[in-house]
């Protein structure tokens, strides 16, 4: 009978141990479940903070990639705008050139053109000749047309320094001062270019009328009438 409560002992002391143990068991699951979740938290903080840094370090590069950009697109347009001002440059000094080229070829001519232009003028009407000549004149004048050659206004127009040269003045009853009364050399514009200034002779009004042509004259009668008084009053001194 003892020795059968003996083993019933040993039967629930074997089941404390279980129990005892199984509780420390689970005590020790929940000390390193705790722990377990302490080190998952600490492990997220970090990894969010790399994040966060990451985060920030590709944000400054970010922004300094679209600085450089802004600042090349800067340069680039800077280029291309000198590369403009440099073309417009260059295609004003061609024409520049060429316009400079055209009025020392055509300044060159003009000689030729005022001698025909002569030669008709004093050409006989019954000379054939003449006729071939004004065919020949007038392509000329067409050829340099063409060209933009004009000829400068200058007959009764206003005295222009910039294309008139004036040779001289004087006096005009018709045409008022400061207009052009004689061309004496026709002048040409090419374009916007002065090839050769127009020779003129100005006017410069109707003349001033003076009296002192007449002066002598009255001054003369004034005398003669003194010595007629004179010679009156001594003769009536010697009758008496």
């Amino acid at each position: 009978m003892s020795k059968h409560r003996k083993n019933d002992k040993t039967e629930l002391e074997k089941m404390l141990e279980r129990k005892l143990a199984e509780e420390k068991e689970a005590a020790s699951g929940n000390t390193v479940s705790h722990e377990d979740n302490e080190t998952v938290v600490e492990n997220k903080e970090a990894a969010d903070e790399k994040e966060a840094q990451d985060a920030a370090t590709l944000a400054q590069q970010l922004a300094e990639r679209a600085a450089e950009c802004e600042q090349l697109k800067d340069q680039l347009l800077r280029v291309r705008a000198d590369f403009d001002n440099y073309r417009k440059r260059m295609l004003r000094e061609m024409d520049q050139l060429r316009q400079t080229a055209s009025a020392n070829l055509v300044r060159a001519l003009l000689p030729a053109l005022d001698n025909l232009e002569r030669a008709l003028a004093h050409a006989s009407v019954e000379d054939g000749f003449v006729e071939g000549v004004g065919m020949v004149f007038k392509q000329f004048q067409e050829a340099l047309a063409s060209e933009g050659l004009e000829p400068i206004p200058a007959l009764h127009e206003v005295f222009d320094p910039n294309v008139h040269d004036a040779l001289a003045t004087v006096p005009s009853e018709t045409v008022e001062s400061g207009r052009i009364v004689e061309e004496y050399e026709r002048g040409y514009r090419l374009r916007d270019l002065v090839v050769r200034p127009a020779r003129v002779i100005v006017s410069s009004g109707v003349p001033e009328t003076t009296e002192c042509s007449d002066e002598p004259e009255n001054e003369t009668a004034n005398i003669n009438n003194t010595t007629e008084q004179d010679m009156e009053t001594q003769k009536s001194e010697e009758e008496q």
